[in-house]
């Protein structure tokens, strides 16, 4: 769509933007639309804004016309966002929030809207609208979007277009399926999810939408180079690859997985239709000098008769591609997949392999085994194929030792490697549509009113999952124990690699596996790098073993709470009963269920056995 400072023509019944699209001008100015996505992180990110595409693109099917504003990838100022909107003055402004971290983001965003246009409606949608009555209650935001965007979307701008507003809300309004609100009297009203689009109509990202702002495409189409997996692929500095550039596809929506820490909003899986995936692919390669691809499913090549086509048909394509959301599942189901795969141009598969060890990987819900990661981890590596290890630490249940075999499994199916190994070590992130949130609701670690429940969210806002800040300790061992299992884990997993190589590795090894400080020699963090890289540092940690690991346990400690409460808890002096948050390696959304059968069936008598309200990496022992 053009920018809203673009100077359209009208002829006749039709308008031409500056960059000579034609639209249907029949209901066109009837209902004036803006969709935007968020910043997340400090730097844009290249995930494209894929809902905001997809619904300019199936609103304008059905008649009207919205503009696209690319906050992620411009990163204007509040400044700038309020006299947007101000000049402007949409009748509906669509927020995306991808995840729950986006919490403070979009608070901020929607009070920019309201202020600079007070009569426009905010619809916020995406994961975030898992916690739809804080965002109802605390922001200023008028209908948050359940489910999948589309025809939730559609139906509410037509039902605008009709009423020329939403509120008061009539019974028409409490039809549509997939919205949330307040009504005249401050309750929620909760339509349900909205209806999943069939696959026939799932959408891939519009670059040609990116394409027509200026400066936004190149955010969202990169140098491949910059990602490790390519950079590992001789292919990948084949002459005839210079000069192309890489960009995001889908082949699936969803998951046939329900893991209990996933935040996954939409329900369900269905595959993309592959003539339509094909061609996306070669119009890419054909308008953009697209030859390096990123199939950024949640559960790619699931359907193995589909995985056989797919194959097939990309190999005569000559492209590079990373499938980056596969289940470790599908080696069982194929030996063969993996190096087929290889063979048709892809480079990187990345699992979520999330443990090694079969008692947390029960309760995660993982339907897949350590004896499934540690097959599909050395399958890759057969293949010549790069992998990354991703784990997540911290949940219910986890306790040192259950530790010890994630980090004997990181370190067998790391050691060999020709490279130093890569592991993406993240602690339990809950949030809001997940039974890890539900978990901590039980035990009010996340708050039991709204209010509480924001400063949850505020708290988790723009905090990466690799960060400890944001965790709340549901584990069978005190924080400041916990707190040292990420940085044991990686340190051990290169600790090994480097034992296997005599303690050193090339040039080339050290550029490629632990990246290369573009800091000033002099600065701390430049000094911090070099003790990650060293061999020497490494030598050492091992050569002091658990005395290093338990002075770092006991440093924690004291950063944590303090040098007297510190003294208490090494003394057993302070209350640490922990027994509560054992789960007995059982599904985390049984536990769920029983906790909650339980508070049903509990005699009303006053009497409370849950935890104080805790704070992120704070409160809970």
């Amino acid at each position: 769509m053009p920018p809203s400072h673009a100077k359209n023509e009208q002829i006749g019944n039709k308008i031409i933007d500056f960059k000579g699209g034609v639209f249907n001008n029949s209901l066109i100015m009837s209902v004036k639309i803006s969709l935007c996505n968020i910043a997340l992180r400090a730097q844009p990110d290249p995930f494209p804004p894929l809902a905001c595409t997809n619904i300019i693109n199936y609103l304008k099917r059905g008649g009207y016309m919205a503009e696209f504003f690319d906050i992620d990838a411009r990163r204007p100022s509040d400044k700038k966002i309020f006299e947007y909107f101000q000049r402007e003055c949409f009748d509906i402004v669509g927020i995306s929030a991808v995840v729950s971290t986006g919490y403070a983001y979009t608070k901020n965003l929607a009070h920019l809207i309201k202020k600079a246009s007070p009569k426009t409606r905010v619809i916020v949608g995406g994961n975030l609208a898992a916690t739809h009555e804080v965002l109802l209650r605390k922001c200023e935001i008028d209908i948050c979007g359940i489910g999948e965007g589309e025809k939730v979307m559609l139906a509410l701008v037509q039902y605008f277009d009709k009423h020329r507003d939403f509120f008061p809300a009539t019974d028409e309004l409490k039809s549509i399926q997939g919205i949330a609100y307040l009504d005249e009297k401050g309750q929620v009203v909760h339509t349900g999810t909205g209806e999943l689009l069939a696959k026939e109509d799932l959408g891939q990202p519009d670059y040609d939408i990116l394409a027509m702002h200026e400066g936004v495409l190149g955010s969202y189409v990169i140098d491949p180079l910059l990602r490790s997996s390519f950079g590992w692929d001789p292919r990948s500095y084949e002459p005839h690859r210079k000069g192309q550039k890489l960009a995001i596809l889908f082949t699936s929506k969803g998951c046939v997985n329900t893991c209990t820490f996933c935040h996954r909003w939409v329900k369900g899986y269905r595959v993309f239709p592959l003539e339509n995936v094909i061609k996306t692919v070669k119009e890419l390669k054909e308008k953009y000098n697209i030859g390096f691809f990123n199939f950024n499913d949640e559960c790619f090549g699931e359907d193995i008769r589909w995985l056989n086509e797919f194959i097939r048909l990309i190999t005569p394509l000559d492209v590079l591609f990373e499938c980056t959301g596969v289940r470790v599942g599908l080696v069982r189901k194929d030996p063969t997949a993996i190096q087929r795969l290889r063979d048709a141009g892809m480079v990187c598969m990345l699992f979520g392999m999330e443990s090694g060890c079969d008692k947390i990987l029960s309760v995660m819900e993982k339907r897949a085994s350590r004896v499934d990661n540690i097959r599909a981890a050395k399958a890759c590596a057969a293949a010549g194929v790069y992998t990354e290890i991703q784990l997540i630490l911290g949940m219910p249940g986890e306790s040192d030792e259950t530790v010890k075999e994630t980090t004997d499994f990181a370190i067998e199916v790391t050691k060999d490697l020709p490279h130093p190994p890569v592991l993406s070590v993240n602690y339990l992130q809950s949030l809001p549509g997940t039974p890890s949130y539900d978990f901590l609701k039980h035990y009010e670690l996340v708050g039991k009113s709204v209010d509480e429940e924001e400063r949850y969210l505020l708290s988790v806002s723009d905090v990466n999952a690799c960060e400890f800040s944001h965790y709340i300790n549901v584990t069978q061992e005190p924080l400041g124990r916990v707190m040292t299992w990420q940085k044991k884990l990686i340190f051990s997993a290169r600790i090994a690699w480097l034992k296997q190589h005599h303690w050193k590795f090339t040039p080339d090894q050290k550029l490629r596996g632990f990246g290369e400080s573009d800091h000033p020699w002099w600065s701390l963090k430049h000094f911090k790098f070099v003790l990650k890289t060293s061999p020497l540092v490494y030598r050492c940690i091992d050569l002091l073993g658990e005395t290093f690991w338990e002075g770092m346990v006991i440093r924690n400690t004291i950063s944590i709470f303090g040098f007297r409460k510190a003294v208490l808890i090494f003394l057993g002096l302070s209350k640490n009963d922990r027994s509560k948050y054992q789960v007995a390696g059982k599904s985390l959304k049984r536990i769920v269920a029983e906790l909650d059968k339980a508070k049903v069936n509990a005699p009303a008598s006053g009497c409370s056995t849950t935890s104080a309200v805790a704070s992120p990496a704070g409160s809970s022992l």
